[in-house]
């Protein structure tokens, strides 16, 4: 039996969200429909959905690989090798926060204290469970919960898929971060490129500002729901190519005025030191002020 949450929102929060091409589908699994999203860009029958299920006073998102999907999932084991520091993290990030990750690889339980296992993996299961009254309450807070479980799901399988990357491209400074209106051009390498990285830093902090507390979504509805930029505390042009990433501790969500101020100095200003700054200024606004004079009407 379906849920009433909508899967095709659930697609396009988190297409808007990760950066990805995202359909919502219902299929048909051994414990009968279950709704969720598929990644276009692998076609059936050698992909995966992310299927949501209810529970008792739980939801739970599942991979769920296609009838063919067998080579995916040997690449995913061999891509472990390079993303169990990563994947650990984020599997850890989540747990702290009260969701419940169940992983098998070839019918055996991983157990993220031993770390993930050496290829090749032939069988993949990876669900992430969290307890909710949504399943008894209102259809707003099941979309929100389904988005939850579902988002955790779909950063751990991208931080483990073998996501191709395109060549670097010239893109404005603004859109790397840098203030508007900045006329040269910079370079994106691999470590702004990652939609692994991106989606597990989102899936981590969410979607609202670190700095500010801004919510696209809240101020924008619909059109901007889910959208956040993220901010490499590392600069970029200071990662050599043996750098990894830790999405969970390197990166953090910002809006486009807070990531444009960081920006400001060189190297870029801590978010901490930005945030202390804002507090500060927002103290500051909100003393009476003895050397402003209102206006008198005429």
């Amino acid at each position: 039996m379906c849920m009433p949450f909508s899967e095709e929102a659930l697609a396009e929060v988190l297409g808007v969200r990760f950066r990805l091409s995202l359909s919502g589908c219902v299929a048909n699994t051994p414990g009968g429909p279950r709704q969720g999203v598929r990644a276009t860009d692998i076609p059936e029958p050698n992909g995966f959905a992310v299927l949501v299920s209810t529970g008792w006073k739980s939801l739970e998102a599942g991979f769920f690989p296609d009838t063919y999907a067998g080579d995916l999932v040997r690449a995913m084991g061999r891509k472990a090798a390079t993303s169990h520091q990563p994947f650990l993290s984020l599997v850890s990030t989540f747990e702290a926060g009260g969701k419940r990750i169940g992983m098998k690889v070839n019918g055996s339980v991983v157990l993220p204290e031993n770390g993930l296992p050496p290829p090749p993996w032939n069988q993949l299961e990876l669900r992430v469970r969290r307890l909710t009254d949504a399943t008894s309450g209102n259809d707003g807070d099941l979309q929100a919960d389904a988005e939850t479980v579902a988002s955790a799901c779909l950063a751990l399988l991208l931080l483990l898929l073998p996501l191709e990357e395109e060549e670097p491209a010239g893109l404005p400074l603004f859109e790397a971060g840098l203030p508007e209106g900045a006329c040269s051009t910079v370079t994106v390498n691999r470590y702004e490129r990652s939609p692994a990285n991106r989606a597990a830093c989102i899936a981590a902090h969410g979607s609202r500002c670190g700095i500010c507390g801004f919510d696209f979504g809240v101020v924008y509805g619909p059109l901007a729901h889910g959208y956040i930029e993220v901010h490499h505390r590392t600069p970029v042009s200071r990662m050599g190519d043996g750098y990894r990433v830790d999405p969970v501790h390197d990166l953090i969500p910002l809006c486009a005025n807070c990531h444009a101020a960081v920006h400001r100095v060189d190297p870029p200003m801590e978010p901490e030191t930005l945030r202390e700054m804002l507090a500060t200024r927002r103290r500051m606004t909100c003393r009476p002020d003895s050397r402003s004079h209102p206006v008198k009407p005429s």
